[in-house]
């Protein structure tokens, strides 16, 4: 039985934390021990959603420092806080961030493993990195043209870095694209899609819940943080409204984040009472099934987590050409693709309110989605992965 260590940075509500937990749920356990190591226990996801027989291990007050922004210290006195943060930063930028790693593994890793998965971009790649496990994997989701996470260690070591790994894998070929633009990891880069629990999608979405009595309700899921696009989005449905294309639709926005306030304060601004932003719902499943349509604003989106979500609740998808949209929406068939601008989001749903059996034809395509033949080859295609000794080589 072949041991390994997950490591992620926190348990915060997001899509890498969501597709970490249907992995490990869709794993074998009588053929894999897993253990889980959560750097920050920052957050409230993975614990209590994953296998009982994974074992979750927590960082210590070290790796606390990680992910907190030097501007969070404008508005918070923690001293002992930011000591943490500007010695991780010295750490950083003098290399003597290897030495310190391997000084903390040993305080809160007492096995030894098979395989060792970085599941997450950035720091996780580092950590992983200066372990002597034989194999190592790291997991890339993010977009590294507009939003290249390792960014701010690339000039110190992050080259040398992705030395380490036997494996690189990417949530798409774009996403591999322009990763390996940056890193010229080609020889051992493979694209494999997210393996997402579609029965969990469907057991918690079977009991569909409308949040308006209109005619039209649409929705979208996500932080509210710039990426998402939540702000032009608004903006479009204001200009909808104004040439009272909207009068019968409703908009509900689903997830928490920083720019809520913001977003609010927008809402008001444009005196949109048709729409709600209804915070972080636990089962935001019922409420995707209950809707006509998801929208998807982002600005970048590598994979697009819930956009799958909502056709295999049968539920068809308007968004914005990224990374993610032509590899999971059939143009014209099960959704509609648009320019990836605040005109073409206005364009896009201008079509679908104004040409109603628009609409029709597509809720009809999403009836005959289907992930289950993607999942069951993702989790052929890991396991071989896991399974392989030595380095594997990509055809």
């Amino acid at each position: 039985m072949k041991r390994i260590l997950f490591v992620v940075p926190d348990r915060k509500m997001g899509g890498v934390s969501i597709l970490l937990e249907d992995l490990l749920n869709y794993l074998p356990m009588n053929k894999y021990k897993i253990d889980l190591l959560i750097l920050n226990n920052d957050g409230d996801r993975i614990a209590g959603y994953v296998n009982k027989q994974v074992n979750i291990i927590y960082g210590n007050t070290f790796f606390k420092a990680i992910d907190t922004p030097i501007s969070y210290f404008k508005h918070h006195f923690d001293l002992r806080l930011l000591f943490s943060k500007l010695r991780l930063m010295f750490l950083l930028k003098t290399g003597l961030i290897k030495k310190k790693l391997v000084k903390e593994r040993k305080k809160i890793l007492s096995e030894n493993y098979d395989i060792e998965v970085a599941f997450k971009d950035g720091f996780c790649a580092i950590f992983t990195a200066v372990s002597k496990t034989p194999k190592k994997i790291h997991w890339i989701h993010s977009s590294y043209g507009a939003n290249d996470p390792t960014r701010r260690y690339r000039k110190t070591f992050q080259k040398n870095i992705y030395d380490k790994f036997d494996k690189i894998i990417a949530v798409s070929k774009k996403t591999a694209f322009g990763f390996n633009k940056h890193y010229g990891m080609q020889s051992k880069t493979i694209v494999v899609k997210n393996l997402i629990d579609d029965r969990k999608v469907k057991l918690k979405g079977k009991k569909a819940e409308k949040l308006s009595d209109k005619k039209f309700n649409f929705i979208s899921v996500g932080r509210l943080v710039s990426q998402k696009g939540y702000d032009r989005l608004l903006k479009v449905i204001a200009r909808l409204k104004n040439e009272n294309l909207f009068n019968d639709s409703f908009l509900t926005i689903v997830g928490d984040g920083p720019l809520k306030d913001h977003l609010d304060e927008l809402k008001k601004s444009l005196n949109l009472d048709c729409v709600k932003f209804a915070g972080k719902q636990a089962n935001p499943y019922k409420f995707v099934a209950g809707a006509d349509m998801y929208i998807s604003a982002a600005r970048f989106e590598p994979f697009g987590l819930v956009m799958v979500e909502s056709l295999i609740l049968h539920v068809p998808v308007l968004a914005v050409e990224t990374e993610a949209t032509s590899v999971i929406i059939k143009n014209n068939v099960n959704g509609l693709i648009v320019d990836n601008s605040e005109e073409g989001l206005y364009l896009g749903l201008k079509k679908i309110l104004c040409q109603k059996h628009c609409l029709e034809e597509l809720k009809q395509q999403a009836l005959h989605y289907d992930y289950a033949p993607v999942n069951n080859e993702v989790i052929k295609t890991i396991m071989k992965i896991f399974d392989e000794e030595g380095l594997y080589e990509q055809s």
